[in-house]
């Protein structure tokens, strides 16, 4: 896979493209405030706060309150996490302006087809205390009638309740099944993806950058899971930098030209994430961590579904 991250200086927005030169992108040293722009002419910034496992309540607020303090700009969160009401009073309280915060919400498998989507948005409006979202997903392809759900979303877009829309756990098929139907690209993919799962993921991530979608990761910081972040593929690059396991994976996933968001309820480590910034791998050191073996085995995986498009008629018509 071949990329490459540009920098523009006036707005400090980061565009992914192709490169001949070099096998990862070049992240160079940004701010936390750096953007990447989307295919929809969006942008959304390069790192954001997951709350995915984060308990409703004071736990979700907490996290989401230290995030926005610390300089965090965008948000992610879901249905099925059953915290939006928590990150919708975090930010109402945050007293950082709505329009600086990039929001994010996924619909969740239950609530596939059109007027069930509708319905779902409009539930996840309300309990995040917004009158639209800067990005909504598909959660996963589960439950089929992807084409029908996607033309919902471009509806409730075209109606301004969405900035940009886009998937989560979509492979290859599911990706093509909406370009089959005519339907416009999604603005990001949101994937598992780590230096273990990388290798299987190319054929994806490929897809992804030729089609123009934006790849945003979770699953970064192996779960946290020691055996991984303690591997000498890790630590070596950890010394090297003087840095932390998870700010040496997040560096990687950024210099692969991915979105991150990681997850923490911790106020130290949610600001130790964003020091990100102040490293930067060399080429030796991300084909070490890009070539490590291993089954995470934590995350669901989705991409390999069954392809079910549902009724295309009544989105096709609206087009």
């Amino acid at each position: 896979m071949k990329h490459t991250v540009l920098m523009r200086l006036a707005t400090l927005l980061c565009m992914v493209t192709p490169c001949s030169a070099a096998p990862y992108a070049k992240m160079p040293l940004l701010m936390p405030s750096a953007r990447f722009e989307l295919r929809d002419g969006h942008s959304m910034p390069v790192v954001g706060l997951g709350v995915y496992m984060s308990k409703p309540g004071k736990e979700t607020y907490d996290a989401v309150k230290w995030a926005l303090e610390a300089g965090y700009r965008m948000i992610d969160t879901a249905a099925i996490y059953q915290n939006e009401d928590s990150v919708g009073e975090a930010i109402a309280d945050s007293g950082v302006p709505r329009n600086d915060i990039f929001l994010t919400t996924k619909l969740w498998d239950a609530d596939h087809g059109y007027d069930a989507a509708v319905k779902a948005l409009e539930t996840s409006l309300s309990k995040l205390k917004v009158d639209y979202l800067d990005l909504y997903l598909i959660h996963s392809p589960n439950t089929g009638k992807i084409v029908k759900t996607w033309d919902a979303l471009i509806h409730m877009q075209k109606l301004g309740k969405l900035r940009s829309i886009g998937v989560s756990n979509f492979g290859i098929p599911h990706l093509e099944a909406l370009k089959k139907y005519g339907r416009p690209m999604p603005a990001v993919n949101q994937i598992e993806m780590h230096p273990m799962n990388y290798q299987e993921r190319v054929p994806v991530l490929d897809f992804c950058n030729l089609n123009g979608v934006q790849v945003q990761a979770y699953g970064s910081m192996f779960f946290g899971r020691p055996e991984f972040l303690e591997r000498p593929e890790v630590t070596s690059v950890v010394r090297a930098h003087g840095a932390t396991s998870s700010q040496v994976l997040l560096r990687w996933a950024l210099q692969m030209g991915f979105q991150i968001i990681p997850k923490s309820v911790k106020k130290h480590r949610i600001e130790e994430n964003l020091k990100v910034f102040d490293i930067e791998l060399t080429q030796m050191e991300m084909d070490s961590l890009s070539s490590m073996k291993g089954k995470l085995d934590q995350y669901w995986q989705p991409l390999g579904a069954p392809v079910d498009v549902g009724d295309t008629s009544r989105g096709k018509t609206e087009l």
